[in-house]
């Protein structure tokens, strides 16, 4: 941490524990799914409606939200953001029929939407250029730290008391790490020196139209890429502890303690595309390529051998979602930062996630469809299919310009 200047870790710093709040408070839903199922005497494609009704306005907010943080301050959307997920959260613990959980967490959608691109943004205006690509690697860890902290936390509490019991207390907890962090932030003003003022790469003061965006560049593939790996990384989050237990014969207790190996192998998976891409020259479209390729071959070992017990199936589930989230920051962070030049670094950074969200919502309805009509193997042929479409869009992006300014 000696590369950043104190006001780029302080900013980092806060980022990191507000995301991370951000992410106890919606990933918290998987390791309950199954409890709020046979609560409510839901089928697959009835449980799949929470995590799709998060999806679908997220995705849509966060385009929304790009496009104002560009213009607007960002801390004042970080603010809004955390502090309406964390009261959504103690308020689902209290929703007193099925149909209130699927309005509060639709409107958790809309509050997660407003953390990600003020982010991005903060970190495009105040981080010297040399140092962002490591700050958004940083920034991924996230992912482990909420999802390790919401498993744990929601997993335990929901095999020892309720699924009401395990969304008070993340809602508490976020709420608590929300209001602190944001308070950190205060007074961070401008970049923090004239040195990183000169090393910074400032945006131009008009922006690229929408029209040349979308169709004299290559992010409509970059989209596409970040659908596919929405799909198969939140099919995983969504529904690994059901899985398990279908397939495995485990009961909760044991699935919870086993399913946290997913998130911890997900660091590894992290480290791997950071190390890849400066391998490959901070070549993020070939990165990109080898992981979708990577996690194309583990879902086709893993629907040919998950019947053959638990290690297997967990290893596998492991890698692919390893491979999944060592992509995230490849398409959510570093390629916005390729179009910096366009003045829309927010507004890219508001599509590519919305673009995994958008996958995300059909790990929810379709894979629950997929499941009731032909069990898990259905859901695993469809894994491979969208993994083998992102490394096909991948490559055509890879031979197109980023930005429709320069081939670089």
């Amino acid at each position: 941490m000696q590369r950043y200047t104190k006001t780029e870790y302080r900013l980092i710093l806060c980022c990191f524990l507000i995301y991370t709040a951000a992410y106890m408070s919606r990933t918290n839903l998987s390791p309950s799914l199954g409890a709020i199922a046979a609560s409510f005497s839901l089928n697959g494609v009835s449980a799949g409606l929470l995590p799709t009704l998060f999806s679908v306005p997220y995705a849509v907010f966060q385009i929304v939200i790009g496009a104002f943080a560009d213009k607007i301050s960002p801390r004042r959307f970080l603010f809004i953001g955390i502090q309406g997920s964390a009261l959504v959260n103690l308020c689902f613990s209290f929703a007193p029929s099925f149909e209130w959980l699927l309005v509060l967490w639709f409107l958790n959608g809309i509050f997660q939407s407003m953390i990600w691109t003020p982010i991005v943004r903060l970190f495009s205006t105040h981080l010297r250029e040399s140092v962002r690509d490591h700050a958004m690697f940083f920034m991924s860890f996230t992912l482990i730290v909420g999802y390790l902290s919401a498993w744990a936390l929601s997993g335990f509490l929901t095999s020892m008391f309720s699924w009401r019991v395990a969304f008070f207390f993340s809602g508490l907890l976020s709420l608590l790490i929300g209001d602190f962090s944001i308070f950190g932030m205060r007074g961070l003003g401008a970049p923090a020196s004239e040195q990183t003022m000169k090393s910074a790469v400032p945006p131009p003061s008009d922006r690229m139209p929408l029209s040349t965006l979308f169709l004299h560049t290559n992010l409509l593939f970059l989209l596409s890429a970040c659908v596919c790996n929405g799909y198969v990384r939140d099919s995983i989050m969504n529904w690994a502890a059901k899985l398990i237990m279908d397939t495995q014969g485990l009961d909760l207790n044991s699935t919870v303690g086993i399913i946290l190996i997913i998130p911890a192998v997900n660091f590894i998976g992290i480290r791997l595309g950071q190390i890849m891409y400066y391998k490959f020259s901070r070549n993020v479209y070939k990165t990109t390529l080898v992981l979708f390729a990577a996690s194309l071959v583990f879902c086709g070992v893993l629907s040919a051998t998950f019947h053959l017990g638990p290690v297997l199936c967990i290893v596998f589930l492991a890698f692919i979602s390893a491979m999944a989230y060592g992509l995230n920051p490849l398409l959510t962070s570093l390629i916005p930062l390729k179009f910096i030049d366009t003045n829309r670094v927010a507004l890219i950074a508001g599509f590519m996630d919305a673009m995994i969200y958008a996958g995300s919502a059909l790990s929810g309805t379709f894979a629950g469809y997929l499941f009731d009509q032909s069990g898990w193997i259905g859901v695993f042929v469809s894994w491979i299919v969208f993994c083998a479409v992102g490394c096909a869009v991948t490559c055509i992006a890879s031979f197109l310009k980023p930005t429709g300014r320069s081939s670089s």
